[in-house]
């Protein structure tokens, strides 16, 4: 219960027998609770408790004593003042409480323990055979989760494979039944999805054509299973209506750039009604493929990863979790995007999305990277920002003034690219909004004492003096230093000056 004594809180009630969920507006006579649907619920019409007035146990109580059989239902608590938000999500959480166990824990109301006059009053107004020893609330809450977690198992269970004629359709498919188990196929296949691309050779005219197809079994309404191929299509058909609804533009765009539609659209089924379904495209046929949402079971944990109740809605809706790192039953580490697909049945990991979004995101970072960078050699208000060095060398301080107040720095002890000391002048280029550095001097064409060194040494130029000396000139330096120089042979490295 919340902190605050005068917090109302309302009731969701789930009828574990029909799988009926609904916010609590009272009891009938037989003592089973009112029930409205969860998402049109008015709050006015709902039974408020109040934990200082202590109603909710006298409620409950008086549900436990009436009802025949109470633990058939289950009761969720969500706060007054947030129903129209946690009450929506509390009420589909409340559809499956086995796999929504820990997202429902905090809400879940415990029924009081009936008197031993009220059990005995139960036991002479239900006609049963025998009568089983009381049980304790947890005992009931137990038994209520076995059973329930043996109907998920029924309703989630494998095709019967003693239905399939193997025989037949190794004949009319050249079906093979050892390989579709050695490749794994026949186990997805008997849960009703698909098998990966395999070449079937169906029979035409007495004469058989191999062709490539992904396979699923379909079960009859006499209960035989048939082998249903889903033949590889050249691109999806997606400027046709699919099942009554039309893709927009950007239906399209993202059933090509993820594979699903990324929401939920109500599709016409065979008798007309409308139906919540995911859709997603086959990304190895090409085929448009659909899921009744209902039939769609998103858990709240991914391998060893633990989703949020955030992110689960989020899935449920049909949305794509941002990339998001989740540990795999064997302890390996992933970075994916998580997405219902239509096509299995369930939440996938989309192929390339996560290193698609991180590129994106690396060239976004880049840009910006690269405009603070150009930022960051000014100040906040837009000065030149002092330099203490450049190019790891520490600048005199007579050289830190002119450069920050936008005048030439002349730097004598620097070195050129063959390692000659030679004069660099550094200056504020205000137009690249950065530092500029030339062994020209801006105010000058070039520096006397370097222009034939960085003629030389950097440009790649010679002269007649300079055709014949080997090694990089120096500063100051126009003309070989003595007779051993002038001796050195090498052809000019470039164009003549």
């Amino acid at each position: 219960m919340a902190k605050d004594q005068n917090l109302e809180e309302v009731l969701i009630a789930r009828n574990n027998d029909t799988g009926q969920v609904g916010a609590v507006t009272g009891l009938n006579e037989d003592g089973t609770p009112k029930m409205t649907d969860v998402k049109s619920a008015k709050l006015s019409d709902l039974v408020k408790f109040s934990k200082g007035q202590n109603p909710l146990e006298a409620f409950l109580s008086n549900f436990v004593r009436q009802c025949k059989n109470p633990t058939t239902f289950g009761f969720f608590r969500v706060p007054a003042d947030r129903y129209e938000t946690v009450g929506t999500v509390i009420g589909d959480f409340a559809k499956d409480p086995v796999a929504n166990a820990d997202m429902l824990k905090n809400n879940k109301v415990d029924l009081p323990q009936a008197t031993q006059d009220n059990r005995q009053e139960a036991a002479q107004t239900t006609e049963t055979p025998k009568q089983s020893p009381a049980r304790s609330p947890q005992e009931e809450q137990q038994a209520q989760s076995n059973a329930q977690a043996s109907a998920k198992e029924t309703r989630h269970s494998a095709i019967d494979e003693s239905r399939i004629d193997w025989a037949n359709l190794k004949e009319k498919w050249g079906i093979d039944r050892d390989e579709l188990e050695k490749s794994g196929d026949l186990r997805e296949m008997l849960y009703n999805r698909k098998s990966r691309v395999v070449t079937v050779t169906p029979t035409f005219a007495g004469e058989k054509f191999p062709i490539d197809a992904r396979l699923s079994f379909r079960t009859d309404a006499d209960g035989n299973v048939k082998v249903v191929p889903h033949f590889i299509h050249r691109e999806p058909k997606l400027d046709q209506k699919f099942e009554g609804y039309e893709f927009s533009k950007e239906d399209k765009a993202a059933l090509r750039e993820t594979g699903n539609l990324g929401k939920v659209v109500e599709l016409t089924g065979k008798n007309g009604e409308k139906v919540p379904s995911y859709v997603s495209i086959d990304r190895y046929t090409n085929e448009i493929v659909s899921v009744p949402v209902k039939d769609v079971f998103v858990r709240d944990t991914v391998g060893q990863t633990k989703l949020t109740v955030a992110e689960v809605m989020q899935l449920k809706e049909g949305k794509a979790l941002p990339p998001k790192e989740i540990t795999d039953k064997n302890g390996k580490t992933y970075n994916v995007v998580l997405q219902v697909s239509a096509d299995r049945k369930g939440v996938e990991f989309v192929p390339g999305a996560a290193r698609k979004q991180e590129q994106a995101q690396s060239q976004s970072q880049a840009q910006s990277g690269t405009t603070n960078q150009q930022q960051s050699w000014l100040t906040k208000d837009g000065k030149i920002k002092p330099l203490s060095k450049w190019a790891k060398i520490p600048l005199t301080e007579q050289q830190q003034k002119d450069y920050a107040e936008g005048r030439v720095a002349e730097l004598t002890n620097r070195l050129d690219d063959k390692g000659q000391p030679c004069t660099v002048y550094l200056w504020f280029n205000p137009e690249k909004q950065r530092p500029n550095t030339s062994l020209n001097d801006p105010r000058v064409k070039v520096a006397e004492e370097s222009k034939i060194q960085k003629a030389v040494n950097n440009d790649g130029l010679t002269n007649e003096a300079t055709s014949r000396v080997a090694e990089p000139l120096q500063k100051y330096q126009t003309a070989p230093k003595n007779e051993d120089q002038m001796r050195q042979q090498r052809k000019p490295k470039g164009p003549k000056m």
